[in-house]
């Protein structure tokens, strides 16, 4: 056994040497070594084990033999505490370590402690030194000798830890009796005699409390609540019957735990965490209350392989673009994150519920030249992920809209590959659920009219619907901004390394996606577009007429149109149906595949909405247009009948009239071309209005000239005369 040294441990199972041991001293030529008992090898130790610190005499040849047989080892004992700083003591912590270190000496010195054991088979010569110092009583130096055997012989292991001595957490029950603990109360420091003095909590009230707390302890429960009921539950013995029902007699005041105490039960019995975890649901513990265990772009190689999707109501209430006198409600918001930079690489905005058909659009909107897609939302593009962003090699998603057929087979189509979250873990993905939070903020911040700050529920801060002005369109253009603002200046200096800081990137999600590229670490794949339209985008019915082509009332021209002649086609042999795909946020616009490709179609001139109307919006009129057309057929029923009282009262007078005329009538009667010379008249009217014998005195010389070419003239003489008449 040469190689035992001072302060070595042995770990020894030998039956009369059970335990751990300190080597104290083991001079060279010595058959004797002596070791300081520091603890049994468990907990279930007999009674009659040596006190700790004790000292004793072991042949070195047993324990070679100990050590032969395998029952003796040398071991190392790690404490924590003796990693402590001595910069981290305070001023009076620093004093006592000093004064220990001073009075402590000789047990630290080998040499020293060793003659003490060799000459007197005891430590007594290096105790009386210690004392001599005056520093330490007697008692405190046999207390550090026990902190030195157990923690080592070292002046580290005099360091004092008042951090971990005092009365917190240490159960003091109001059993045999031991008076309450805690501060006395304010009746007991002013001498006031308190006839029913508050009792402590015994180890029966923490039991009973304990398990009734684990049982009725869930999300949305009441602290005062509980207290109640559970004192009602274990306290409440007696009950009386009177004309009213059952009622409860209530134990004196004092002899049953206080709240202040039910609190420290509450908080003593059960951990932090297991409050936590009972006062809320798994899932919402798992969502925001869990330990963080990584970054969501641990594992991902480079910008481009993961994407993130998701979708949120939007926090603001929108106009529509036909009549901005309607509100059409909040949109759905889809935002696609790429996990690796954080970088946003595609959104859409619809107003239509969340759905793969909606979801397929949001794709689109990521994989399609970003040129394109600020042609048809109608904002002027920034390059600030460069390259642009294309299908990337993964997609990070909800069990939503995407755990679909649909989304299965576009999948397929696209050789997409899917990851799906677990059911109620959005946490997965926080990249993307973030960015939902950074556009409503702002939003709000912005002061957008009619925008809503979800997280707030203030009756002031509730939004007026009326207040909102954004159409579709608009929202649209605003979150390009912010998005692209984002992009460019985004603080993520966390993901700084030596390697982005030489390429001379900044350490933003649109400088970490340029880096990333430039590094190799990227993943890009292109796919035609030709194959994202028909994958990705709303199919419709081009209907050709022999008046013009039409998808939803709405008219469109192209090219392929006008060489295939559909119009005549439909005019001599029927209507013709072609398969088409939609942006749902332009109506200005139509792809039509052919065997030579896509073919554009675009919104005619003088069609019944402007180019720039999403196809929801334009639904949305049709659809009030539908709703009014019973008002309007109502209205129309009305008038016709009350036309048609009007068209009949009108021939039921003229009939009476003509009647009462002919009963009246003496003269001869006329042709049908001498009535109508006469009506035809200047001045038919003027002598039909006349006393009969002078129409009738006139009559021949209308007859005579009126179809002479000085009729007019004839006319005005025979008027001239009538007036000249009356005015005599």
């Amino acid at each position: 056994m040469d190689c035992l040294t001072f302060n070595s441990v042995l770990r020894i199972e030998a039956e009369n040497l059970d335990g751990f041991y300190r080597v104290l001293a083991a001079a060279p030529g010595k058959q004797l070594i002596w070791l300081a008992f520091i603890g049994a090898r468990d907990s279930g130790a007999d009674a009659d084990s040596p006190a700790v610190g004790s000292v004793l005499p072991v042949d070195r040849e047993n324990l070679t033999e100990l050590a032969e047989a395998s029952l003796l080892a040398i071991v190392n004992l790690d404490d924590p505490a003796l990693l402590a700083r001595e910069d981290a003591l305070s001023e009076a912590g620093r004093q006592t370590w000093e004064a220990r270190q001073a009075a402590m000496r000789p047990f630290l010195d080998p040499q020293q402690l060793s003659d003490s054991l060799y000459g007197s088979g005891g430590i007594g010569p290096v105790v009386r030194k210690a004392v001599d110092g005056g520093a330490l009583t007697r008692a405190t130096i046999y207390r550090l000798w026990k902190q030195l055997c157990v923690r080592g012989l070292t002046m580290l292991s005099l360091m004092p830890v008042f951090d971990q001595c005092g009365a917190p957490g240490v159960r003091r029950p109001a059993e045999n009796g031991r008076r309450k603990a805690g501060a006395k109360t304010a009746a007991e420091r002013m001498g006031i005699d308190d006839p029913n003095p508050q009792r402590g909590a015994t180890t029966e009230d923490r039991i009973k409390i304990a398990a009734h707390l684990a049982r009725l302890m869930k999300p949305g429960a009441n602290y005062a609540g509980l207290y109640e009921q559970i004192m009602e539950s274990v306290y409440v013995t007696q009950y009386v019957v009177t004309e009213k029902g059952r009622e409860p007699v209530l134990p004196p005041k004092g002899t049953f735990p206080n709240r202040r105490i039910f609190r420290n039960i509450y908080q003593t019995e059960f951990k932090d965490l297991d409050r936590v975890r009972r006062r809320t649901t798994p899932g919402h513990f798992a969502r925001n209350k869990r330990g963080l265990v990584g970054n969501s772009h641990e594992g991902v190689a480079g910008p481009g392989h993961a994407y993130a999707i998701d979708s949120t109501v939007g926090d603001v209430y929108l106009r529509s673009a036909i009549n901005r006198t309607w509100i059409v409600g909040r949109p759905i918001v889809y935002i696609i994150v790429d996990v690796w930079s954080t970088a946003i690489v595609g959104f859409y905005v619809c107003l239509r519920p969340p759905s793969w058909r909606a979801a397929k659009v949001a794709l689109f909107s990521t994989f399609a030249d970003p040129r394109l897609i600020a042609e048809l939302w109608g904002y002027e593009y920034r390059m600030v992920l460069d390259p642009a962003p294309t299908a990337p090699f993964t997609f990070w998603c909800d069990r939503g809209e995407y755990l679909s057929e649909g989304a299965r087979d576009t999948a397929l189509r696209l050789s997409l590959n899917t990851a799906f979250n677990p059911a109620y873990r959005p946490d997965g993905k926080g990249s993307v659920e973030v960015v939902h939070r950074i556009a409503k903020d702002a939003q709000f911040s912005d002061f957008i009219p009619g925008a809503i700050d979800a997280r707030r529920d203030e009756l002031e801060l509730r939004t007026d619907v009326k207040e909102s002005a954004l159409t579709l369109r608009e929202y649209v253009q605003y979150l390009y901004m912010v998005f692209t603002h984002h992009n460019a200046h985004a603080d993520r200096e966390h993901r700084n390394t030596a390697e982005l800081i030489s390429s001379g990137w900044p350490a933003t999600p649109a400088g970490l996606w340029r880096f990333g590229h430039e590094a190799g670490l990227g993943f890009r794949r292109h796919i035609p577009l030709d194959q994202l339209v028909a994958a990705l985008l709303e199919p419709k019915t081009l209907v050709a007429r022999r008046n013009g082509n039409f998808t939803e009332s709405l008219q469109y021209e192209g090219e392929l149109a006008i060489e295939e002649e559909w119009s005549a086609q439909a005019r001599n042999f029927g209507v013709l149906e072609r398969q088409a795909y939609c942006f749902p946020g332009h109506a200005g616009r139509l792809w039509v595949p052919d065997a030579k490709g896509l073919q554009d179609f675009r919104l005619k001139h003088n069609a019944r909405t402007w180019p720039e109307t999403t196809f929801d919006e334009w639904r949305d009129a049709m659809g009030v247009a539908l709703a009014r057309r019973s008002d309007r057929e109502y209205q129309q029923f009305c008038d016709a009948i009350r036309n048609l009282d009007a068209r009949n009262e009108i021939v039921k007078r003229a009939q009476a009239e003509t009647a009462a005329a002919e009963a009246l009538s003496t003269g001869s009667e006329l042709t049908t071309t001498q009535a109508r010379a006469v009506e035809t008249s200047a001045f038919g009217t003027a002598l039909l209005a006349q006393p009969s014998g002078s129409v009738e005195s006139a009559l021949p010389k209308i007859l005579s000239t009126a179809e002479t070419a000085d009729y007019d003239a004839t006319m005005d003489e025979l008027l001239a005369g009538v007036v000249s008449k009356e005015a005599a």
